[in-house]
């Protein structure tokens, strides 16, 4: 795998508004595996300034070993801003830098050799998140994923339906083609993948579904915009305690089996190989890091 990619749970990972102090105190006390410090789309213009230095603050305050992984969104490259808000925040040693509307890895050219020049000053190890949000981002998604910089792909498909002029849709027909062509990016280069926000906020049963749906697809976890989602994305992007329990059936019926020198077993009627054990045993650790994270919060 990639450095800096991460492998802590990331189920649910909160947008904070940079310029809310009361919302960043609050941050690192909720249940969401990571958290994107915002400097871009919910900071107005005039708070931007003062939001680099809360973030840091933050940084600073929760320290690079916090049990969330923290993320900073900069403004565009195309901006004037971008520059300053990544110097003044990688003294606090994020996990990530979030670029909005990557579109090609030139998109990334110019943040990647920032950071090699600013992470040995500040002793930070940082990767690049990206978000896919327009069609070309989506058309060059492996390319953007191969990038040796980028660890995580977020899914902007609130941006996305507007660039594809498709209506809203509960079951994201007009977008499916596009989650699914950006997870297998994803998965090619060995990197972690999100799905987008649901901004239907008084429509609970929309957002699970939606959980439920991004889980089936295959996606790490979602990307929120309030505490209230936090809890729903925790579960869904989780195996059941009964898919925990076959998992761990099947790694003892197989185990077994390889002692006896076979490759192959049986469990509640279902053929097992190698492939399953390996599966298995995937979903098993997935299941066991998140009683432990949620057991220590």
């Amino acid at each position: 795998m990639k450095p800096h990619v991460p492998t802590a749970l990331l189920r649910s990972v909160l947008y904070v508004p940079g310029s809310n102090p009361k919302t960043l105190a609050k941050a690192p006390t909720l249940d969401a595996d990571g958290l994107i410090l915002d400097l871009e789309d919910s900071v107005a213009p005039e708070a931007k300034l003062q939001a680099r230095h809360n973030i840091l603050e933050f940084l600073q305050a929760t320290g690079a070993d916090h049990r969330q992984t923290r993320v900073v969104r900069i403004n565009g490259t195309q901006t004037e801003l971008w520059r300053d808000d990544l110097i003044t925040t990688l003294p606090g040693k994020p996990a990530a830098i979030l670029l909005s509307k990557v579109e090609s890895p030139a998109s990334l050219a110019g943040p990647a050799a920032l950071l090699d020049q600013l992470e040995p000053i500040h002793d930070a190890s940082c990767g690049l998140w990206a978000m896919i949000e327009t069609p070309l981002g989506v058309l060059n998604a492996l390319a953007i994923a191969q990038h040796p910089r980028v660890t995580c792909l977020v899914m902007g498909t609130s941006d996305l339906t507007r660039a594809l002029a498709i209506p809203g849709d509960p079951q994201r027909i007009g977008l499916r083609h596009a989650l699914q062509q950006t997870l297998l990016a994803a998965r090619a280069a060995g990197v972690r993948i999100l799905d987008g926000v649901f901004v239907q906020l008084r429509d609970p049963q929309g957002f699970l579904d939606e959980c439920h749906d991004g889980a089936r697809l295959g996606f790490d976890g979602k990307t929120l915009i309030h505490p209230s989602q936090i809890a729903p994305a925790n579960q869904t992007f989780l195996p059941s305690p009964e898919e925990a329990a076959l998992a761990r059936r099947i790694l003892e019926t197989w185990n077994a089996a390889r002692s006896r020198g076979e490759e192959i077993c049986v469990v509640d009627g279902q053929l097992v190989e190698r492939l399953h054990a390996d599966q298995a045993a995937q979903r098993l650790a997935r299941w066991e890091q998140a009683q432990k994270s949620d057991q220590n919060p």
